[in-house]
């Protein structure tokens, strides 16, 4: 009886040992697998200037789409296709909602918009450095921000391509934004007066 218990004893310690080296193995192989993965998105971002691309974004249930370009750090301009030709850039400092329409134009400071980490490729590379993915699914990989107003941004790259694919967050008035990138080119020549804001008279 007492061999028998012995055995029993020996035998649930060795199942154990056995558990615990597989998931040390697996540990050990997920954290080699996210250094490579963190290495090269860093090295990928590092090596982007510029980025022209299609987008469709969605504000609550409402879709808009249209091409956009970005210059690091903080400049933009996005082109919307729909009645109002609206148009939003940012010029490093404020950014402008304007709809030619109508001749107007809204100004926002930059520095109250999600804008100001997601156009700011050091914050983002510093993001990756210090964070493990928040998610990573079949095609994508999602690292998540708290910024400044406790809003939180998501920002998504292609799991395979490792190329910006965009970001998750939400606007001024708090509705839900969903930015989705298509059509991505990197590093295409782009002058920064691309990104001036016009005058409400000059529309």
């Amino acid at each position: 009886m007492w061999v028998r218990e012995k055995f029993y004893r020996l035998s649930v310690i060795k199942k154990k040992l056995f558990l615990f080296h597989i998931f040390f193995i697996y540990s050990l192989s997920i954290t080699v697998v996210f250094a490579d993965l963190q290495k090269n998105l860093i090295n990928k971002l590092a090596l982007t200037k510029t980025l022209s691309f299609n987008f469709k974004q969605k504000i609550s249930e409402k879709e808009e789409v249209g091409n956009c370009f970005i210059k690091y750090p903080l400049l933009m301009k996005c082109n919307y296709q729909n009645l109002k030709q609206k148009t939003l850039i940012s010029n490093g400092k404020t950014v402008a909602i304007i709809k030619k329409k109508y001749k107007k134009i809204y100004y926002y400071p930059i520095k109250l918009t999600p804008l100001f980490f997601i156009l700011k490729k050091e914050k983002i590379i510093n993001l990756i450095r210090k964070n493990q993915p928040t998610e990573i699914n079949a095609g994508l990989i999602e690292f998540e921000f708290i910024d400044q107003k406790t809003n939180k941004v998501k920002i998504l790259f292609d799991k395979n391509s490792l190329e910006f694919k965009g970001w998750k967050t939400k606007d001024v008035y708090s509705n839900n934004v969903s930015f989705t990138i298509n059509n991505l080119k990197i590093n295409n020549q782009i002058i920064d007066d691309f990104f001036k804001i016009p005058q409400e008279e000059d529309l």
